[in-house]
């Protein structure tokens, strides 16, 4: 629960002529409540105030902010109404039931999630289901749960390699805690199975040869073929997360691998929609509920809300099995009754805990969802095409760079034949290694962390260039690469539809990123090559 301000002692301290600067301020609480109920990747250092992300609580209007596929900082509007919005939640727990607070407004943002996504379902209507989580891994980790032993049959799930969706995908997936602390602020034993016995195990599928371009569709078909016939064979159910989209904006497997194996391996296979970038449109989404397929989804990454908000949408036949499923009592560390649907046999295993953490976090993300579907979609659309054109021509032309392989988002058998134009098949992240201008190749992965974090140092006369973090996607010989991204996120949209002028800003802006990065990659590059001439000499 968030520390709450006593407004009257506040207002008697002031009348006494206590320095109003030596209290504390329900901003201060705000921020502190931003970074609570989740694990340990939300703890920001003492010195800079930033997570392991780079990330901090308070609004960076000065960041050139072209990362949110690796994750963002709240934008200044967005502070504004969620402190608006907590301010009000503090006078009424004043005198309220935080815990029916809580269990209120957590309904309140599923309801009002739904709602922009379309789902809000009549009386007449079957209803899709929402699970909130407070991230994108712990969804995965639902997931496992919910399938674990289903029928007593054990559980495999098959994901992509981690580079292309999280470090601790591959393990959640399989029924395991994958941090060292969860969002209750319990310590757990990573890597422990979160109910003994479950044998819930992973598979993960490359995408990628080991030079970093694409293997074909038929040879990942191939490979997710086998693998769900042995599980079969083994008397195994199977989950396959279907990306939409990766880390470097890939779909992958296609989903006409998808819906064959689907189709092929009927009731033993589900299918879960990994869209936790959330780069998908409300309708592209409605599309893979009414194919039975979960949908993940997170606003920390396109939405550009505070990191840590999470929920899985379960179509209605999902949702019907579901709801009679027990979950590990361990999942009470994870979450409270409240992030659970209602009449659900998972909230018996779970508590009355409130996590003002993560109603915050969802608000802001929500806030700026609301401002996006409000933008008609042939302005989305022309602020996409305008920036993959500028950037990915800037890109192909520098020598400083190089295009990450990648393919066209390609949804056509969700929809069948259409001439209709969607903002989602247009990517919005633009994935790229960079080279070594002091001699051949790229550069090395060391070399790539070293640009991204010094890019991402805010001075005095240069804002902070925020890209998406290095993804280590290739071997050249004996040097492994990563590749950076550039990418656009709901609120930059939102800006840049605001006329002529706001879009060749956006464009403009993004040309300084690159620029930015270009000076950078050669600074690091002749520095790696003055110390291995000195190596040389030695």
């Amino acid at each position: 629960m968030p520390q709450i301000v006593d407004h009257r002692a506040r207002d008697r301290n002031v009348a006494a002529g206590a320095p109003v600067q030596l209290l504390e301020t329900e901003a201060a609480t705000l921020l502190r409540c931003l970074i609570s109920g989740g694990d340990e990747r939300l703890d920001c250092d003492e010195t800079t105030g930033l997570n392991m992300y780079g990330h901090g609580p308070s609004p960076r209007p000065r960041d050139l902010a072209f990362g949110s596929s690796t994750a963002s900082t709240i934008s200044a509007a967005a502070f504004s109404a969620v402190s608006a919005y907590y301010s009000e939640l503090q006078h009424e727990m004043e005198s309220g039931s935080s815990a029916e607070i809580y269990e209120r407004e957590i309904g309140q943002v599923r309801h009002d999630l739904l709602r922009l996504l379309g789902l809000n379902h009549s009386s007449d209507q079957p209803r899709v289901d929402a699970i909130l989580a407070t991230s994108g891994t712990d969804i995965h980790l639902f997931a496992a749960a919910l399938l674990a032993r289903e029928d007593d049959q054990p559980l495999m799930t098959i994901t992509l390699m981690g580079n292309e969706t999280g470090s601790g995908v591959m393990m959640a997936a399989s029924g395991r805690h994958f941090m060292a602390r969860v969002s209750s602020d319990q310590a757990v034993a990573k890597g422990e199975e979160l109910r003994e016995g479950d044998a819930t195990r992973n598979a993960t599928v490359a995408v990628r040869n080991k030079d970093g371009s694409l293997r074909t569709d038929l040879e990942v078909e191939e490979e997710l073929r086998g693998l769900i016939e042995l599980a079969r064979a083994a008397g195994l159910r199977c989950l396959l997360v279907v990306t939409d989209v990766s880390k470097t904006s890939l779909l992958a497997p296609s989903l006409e691998t998808a819906l064959r194996l689907k189709a092929r391996f009927g009731a033993m296979l589900d299918i879960v929609i990994d869209a936790c970038q959330f780069r998908l449109s409300a309708a592209t989404i409605r599309a893979y509920l009414a194919h039975d397929f979960m949908v993940a989804l997170t606003g920390s990454k396109f939405l550009a809300g505070p990191i840590f908000s999470g929920a899985l949408l379960c179509p209605p036949p999902i949702s019907e099995r579901f709801r009679h499923r027990a979950v590990p009592a361990a999942l009470a560390d994870y979450c409270g009754k409240a992030e659970w649907p209602e009449g659900w046999a998972a909230r018996e295993a779970l508590t009355h805990r409130a996590n003002f953490g993560l109603l915050l976090r969802w608000k802001a993300a929500l806030f700026e969802l609301e401002r996006f579907s409000a933008i008609p979609e042939e302005k989305v659309i022309a602020v996409l095409t305008a920036f993959a054109e500028a950037v990915t021509a800037r890109l192909e032309s520098d020598a400083a760079f190089d295009l990450l392989d990648t393919r066209p988002l390609d949804r056509s058998d969700l929809w069948g034949a259409s001439s209709i134009r969607r903002w989602d098949e247009i990517p919005s992240i633009i994935s790229f290694y960079l080279r070594n201008t002091h001699g051949a190749g790229v550069l090395t992965v060391t070399e790539t962390a070293s640009v991204y974090k010094q890019l991402a140092i805010d001075e005095a006369e240069l804002a902070a260039v925020r890209i998406g973090q290095p993804v280590r996607c290739a071997d050249f010989g004996d040097v492994p690469a990563s590749a950076l991204r550039i990418c656009l996120s709901a609120p930059l949209i939102v800006a840049a539809c605001e006329g002529v002028a706001a879009l060749s800003d956006l464009i403009a802006q993004a040309m300084t990123v690159l620029d930015r990065t270009a000076d950078m990659a050669a600074r690091v590059s002749a520095q790696s090559g003055h110390g291995q001439a000195l190596l040389a000499s030695a």
